[in-house]
């Protein structure tokens, strides 16, 4: 069976302190789009198999799919073997969330083509032990408030459709490096963000979410990347209502009407050419 696997971008990332358990404790909102890795999940005779077609994913024994496997047959209590194909279209290491879409997707396909033996809320329970973004990909809302490591989900129901344009660089960003060296918090600037954030996708106000986009990791990952600058520069330049750094990078978004996103990805093609590695995705929210 197929399934697909969704991107993420954060509308807004505030970091609130750090946590006993090496963590930070966070506030953020996610939004799905429709950048989508793609799964074809089938039972096995002898051997579970992960085979992906982007050399930069992890597919053996330690990596984040086989954890799934191994932590789904260690809830229902069988040794289920399993063949795994992996289609990579999101960017590995961006800060669009696709190796927690992809262990997200895996997880439900595993339930269904197993006739559900879990309930959602022991889906939950293993998401969050193998990752603090999963519990999101887990949910079916587009729009979701992500609390405590990132993992406490509260969904946010909106028909608002935004567009994005995504710069995708030809480098890598460490999430757990940038979390390392971010010491600033400040709880008093956390307060009501959420609302007001829920305000605007109740009045389908791109504008408003746009205006007040927000990233607490996005200065450090900036200090070791410059040139991301120049990304956030040319996609206001093209006509980006608000542009922002997605998770810890190095993934730079846009928000843009329909009719602009296509015309301003030929200009940052312009700026920041395939032919030098980097990527100018477009994406709109994601109902799926």
């Amino acid at each position: 069976m197929e399934f697909i696997a969704p991107a993420k971008i954060n509308l807004y990332l505030d970091v609130l302190s750090k946590r006993e358990d090496g963590y930070h404790e966070i506030e953020t909102l996610f939004e799905k789009v429709s950048l989508f890795d793609r799964l074809v999940v089938e039972h096995a005779e002898q051997a579970t198999s992960i085979i992906c077609d982007d050399p930069a994913v992890p597919t053996g024994k330690e990596s984040l799919m086989r954890r799934v496997i191994d932590a789904f047959n260690g809830q229902i209590g069988k040794t289920l073997c399993f063949k795994v194909v992996l289609e990579k279209n999101i960017p590995v290491s961006a800060g669009l969330g696709g190796g927690s879409s992809d262990a997200a997707a895996l997880l439900k396909a595993l339930n269904e083509i197993t006739g559900s033996p879990l309930d959602k809320t022991s889906l939950l329970d293993i998401s969050r032990q193998l990752g603090a973004d999963i519990p999101f990909f887990l949910s079916d809302a587009s729009f979701a408030y992500g609390r405590g490591r990132g993992d406490i989900i509260q969904e946010v129901r909106s028909e608002l459709k935004m567009w994005h344009v995504i710069v995708d660089p030809p480098f890598k960003v460490s999430t757990k490096e940038v979390y390392t060296r971010f010491t600033h918090f400040d709880l008093t600037n956390n307060r009501g963000v959420d609302r007001m954030f829920s305000a605007f996708l109740r009045a389908q106000d791109t504008d408003g979410i746009a205006k007040n986009l927000h990233n607490d990791l996005q200065q450090i990952t900036l200090r070791d990347f410059p040139v991301l600058e120049q990304v956030l520069f040319e996609l206001k330049k093209a006509g980006a209502k608000g542009a922002l750094l997605t998770g810890s990078g190095p993934c730079v978004f846009g928000i843009f009407g329909p009719k602009e996103a296509e015309t301003a990805r030929e200009a940052l093609l312009k700026v920041f050419p395939a032919e030098e590695s980097w990527k100018i995705l477009i994406a709109s929210t994601c109902f799926v």
